[in-house]
This record gives structure tokens, sequence and C-alpha cells, in this order.
């Protein structure tokens, strides 16, 4: 039997790991399943808002694009997990400026044709962004949508009907037309729409809108632990896009205070997410378009944070301003 594969794609921002946390506290208690997280800075955030369980595996392709054809990192993820685990289903999450052409080609190669069964595809979009006509331009971002079975407007509580209604008429109207378009809240993706069989005939229309320069891919197993008062630097380009990360002794403890000041009042930064040790608690704080949330979370091994900026920015400012931070 095929193991079932399902892409879950989306912008920066958008509530991916968010969707997936959800998804996942609603498998089957029964089923193994495998997920491939992939980030574009070096510094790995998003497998810290994922609780390890029985039942899941947790895999990181971190400071680069897995959809990129020429990245060995991701078919040499893929083809561990499957000779290693045998998961019941895999979904593998891209970086917000992923394309998910060369993917979809990974998944339909010769060597796994055979192996897996592709399911829906699925695109979380923020309405408020899609209104943003610099957003709504990019190739990679109209891409997404284009190669997208299942669309999903997320964070729709925080939309305006009139906006919501905009964006569910422009939707219906896409052509070859999408298998489902849902708002949700929180990420809340019904389990079920993982199942819907996928369109054939849904093609890109910038394939190459994701050439660009290749920067090294990490893994946790290469970044020595952090001296206290030395967070480990990693930095990261591509796609026009800048990323700064930061990796703290789990010794060392941040003031949440200052930490929301020092979220809310970031500059030139698109997207901010980072993990951090304030006391006997743990929180995840993740912000895009000057709206940041905090949530306690069950990671313990060290405080991190990633930038990512569509300029390069004075990274040195912003560590000072995170030592500011600490107790």
């Amino acid at each position: 039997m095929k193991i079932p594969v399902n892409i879950i794609t989306g912008f920066l921002g958008v509530g991916k790991t968010t969707a997936i946390k959800h998804i996942l506290a609603n498998k089957p208690i029964n089923e193994r399943w495998a997920i491939i997280i992939n980030e574009f800075g070096a510094v790995s955030i998003d497998h810290t808002a994922i609780d390890e369980q029985d039942g899941l595996i947790i895999k990181e392709v971190a400071g680069g694009c897995i959809c990129c054809t020429a990245n060995v990192p991701m078919q040499v993820t893929l083809t561990t997990i499957l000779r290693n685990q045998k998961p019941d289903r895999i979904l593998i999450e891209p970086t917000g400026m992923g394309h998910p052409a060369s993917i979809l080609d990974l998944l339909q190669s010769k060597y796994l044709k055979d192996i897996l069964e592709i399911r829906a595809t699925i695109c979380l979009v923020d309405p408020r962004r899609w209104a943003d006509a610099n957003v709504r331009s990019h190739e990679t971002f109209q891409d997404q949508i284009n190669l997208a079975d299942v669309l999903i407007a997320n964070k729709s509580d925080l939309v305006g009907e009139e906006l919501a209604e905009k964006f569910k008429l422009w939707a219906k109207s896409l052509f070859p037309p999408k298998l489902l378009i849902e708002a949700v809240s929180d990420g809340k993706i019904n389990v079920d729409w993982l199942n819907i069989e996928p369109h054939k005939g849904r093609e890109a229309e910038f394939p190459q809108a994701h050439s660009h320069e290749h920067h090294n891919h990490h893994t946790e197993d290469t970044l020595e632990i952090p001296e206290i008062g030395k967070p480990i630097k990693k930095l990261s380009k591509g796609l026009g896009m800048y990323s700064c990360g930061w990796i703290f002794s789990p010794e060392e403890v941040f003031s949440l205070p200052k930490l929301r000041q020092f979220f809310s009042s970031l500059q030139g930064v698109d997207r901010a997410k980072g993990v951090f040790r304030t006391g006997k608690d743990w929180v995840l704080i993740n912000a895009v378009d000057q709206e940041f949330s905090v949530q306690y979370i069950a990671y313990r091994r060290d405080s991190r944070i990633e930038l990512i900026a569509n300029y390069d920015l004075d990274w040195l400012v912003f560590e000072v301003k995170l030592k500011e931070c600490l107790l």
C-alpha cells in the first residue's frame, strides 16, 4: 500500500505550523506520521512548536529550500524516513518562500512514485496579506495558490467580512477550480481534507520563480552548544530575502516583558519567531506584520530566534537588543 503524502504550503507567517499542530492533535491514534519541516533560515524554530508524541516523526531541513531540485538534503531526509520509520502518512511543510512544483516533481519521480501517493496539496492564505498588491504579485505566492487543491483562508477571525467575501469570490474564480475553499481560524483544518484526491491538471505559472543561489543546509547536529554570553549566530540568504538566527545557552533566562517590547518594536523585519526560556517556563513567540503571539511550549533545549527581512539588515543591532532582554 502506498504512503499518502500532503504538502502544506503558504506564505511567510500564514500559520502553517499551527495548522499542522491542529492536524496532529486530530490524527488517527493508531497511525504513525512523519513531518518534514523546512525553514528558510539556518536556525530551525518551527519544530519546537510541535510536541513530541508517540507515533510522530519530526525531521527538520533548515537553512535552505527543500523545493529546489538540487536539494539533496530533502531527498536524503525523505528516503531515510521511508527506509527506517515506514510512516502511515507524511506531511511536508516547505518554507514560506518555497515553491511547491519541485517537491511535487520529486514525489512523482521514478524512485518514489511507487511508494508514495500524493494527496491534496493545501495552501493557507491570510486574506489581509493577499490584499497587499506586492504580496499578490509575488510569483511564488501565486504558484503556491495555483498548485493547491485546497485553499484555506486562515486567521479568518482577524479578517473583516468585506475582505473575506472579496477573497472568497476571487478564490472561486480560479481555474482549474479548487476542490475545496474554506475559511478557518487558528489553523483548524479538518483532517479529512488531507484525503481529497488531487487535481491532475494543475501547473505552475512561474516554474522558474524559485531559481536562486543555494546556501548551506544545516542540521541540528552541526550546531555546537552555545556558551553563556556567546550566542551562536547563523546567516542565510536567497530568493531576495535575508535572515539571521541566534541560539542562546539553555542556562540563560529572558525577561518576557522585555521580549514583548523587543518584538513589538521590530523595524524592517518581515518575519520573526523564537523560543525562549523565561524562568521555569519556555515560550514561543511568532511575529508578522507588527502582530505577535506568545504561547507556552514543552520545548526545553535552548533559546533561539530567527529574523527574516527583504534586505540585509545591521544584525548586530538586533543582537544587542536581544542581549538586553536577558535577566
